[in-house]
């Protein structure tokens, strides 16, 4: 199997990096994240370990790259349902899905599962969430991709974050998505994760570590915005044939 990643930057599902061995990916603790879930509910195996190790499973794509390919393909039609303020995300998800459709289709048939991430943001994010949820669906749905999967925390990925950090650990943390996803409020989630990691703003190393380590365990992040990203990546690793091995906590 692969997995197709498009982000925002490196401190959600990661980056590129140009070194002596060429282009290596780094994964961001939203990515690992993702395969956390993976290995525990359908796949058994770490995918990103398993890319470390030269099996070639992992494809980020660069949210500049999404564009570009929208630029070149054909006309890409967001519908009047979602209107003109979200025909970008549904343009994203139809340009990944088409893409991941490619991927597949060269390499007989292997299964792609396909994440779009991006955050909420916006002092309104309860309401631009759930809209940028639904574009990104719609964008899948158009171009008939069935293992696309929206990965947009509410109001930020900070908020997951500081659900596991904080004491105590992954209680009422619904609470979280009622602040504001704007980082120039009067208490930013950015400045509220600082002071659970010794008040300097994490690096997105150090956040993915808190993922690879444990420290944040996803399998226990209990959210709303949490629990449909991860109720949408079942539904498409079960598209892509994989079997549940539990239910989800």
């Amino acid at each position: 199997m692969k997995l197709v990643l498009s982000g925002e930057g490196a401190t959600d599902l990661g980056a590129i990096q140009v070194g002596s061995n060429g282009e290596n990916f780094v994964p961001g603790p939203m990515a690992l994240i993702v395969d956390k879930l993976l290995e525990r509910y359908h796949t058994a195996y770490s995918l990103i370990d398993s890319h470390d190790t030269g099996g070639d499973c992992i494809v980020y794509v660069a949210k500049s790259e999404l564009s570009s390919f929208a630029k070149k393909g054909p006309t890409l039609l967001p519908g009047q349902k979602y209107g003109k303020g979200n025909a970008f995300f549904v343009s994203n998800a139809q340009c990944l899905g088409l893409y991941a459709k490619k991927l597949s289709a060269e390499e007989a048939g292997i299964p792609v599962i396909a994440i779009l991430f991006r955050d909420s943001d916006g002092t309104n994010a309860k309401k631009e969430w759930f809209a940028k949820v639904e574009s990104m669906r719609r964008g899948f749905e158009l171009v008939e991709f069935r293992t696309g999967v929206p990965m947009v925390p509410n109001p930020k990925s900070e908020a997951w974050l500081i659900c596991a950090l904080r004491t105590p650990a992954y209680s009422g943390c619904a609470s979280l998505e009622d602040e504001s996803g704007n980082d120039n409020s009067s208490n930013p989630l950015k400045g509220q994760l600082a002071p659970l990691c010794g008040g300097l703003h994490p690096s997105a190393e150090t956040q993915a570590d808190w993922v690879r380590e444990g420290r944040v365990d996803p399998s226990r992040i209990d959210m709303p915005s949490f629990s449909v990203f991860k109720e949408d990546l079942r539904k498409a690793a079960r598209n892509a044939g994989f079997s549940d091995l539990a239910p989800l906590a």
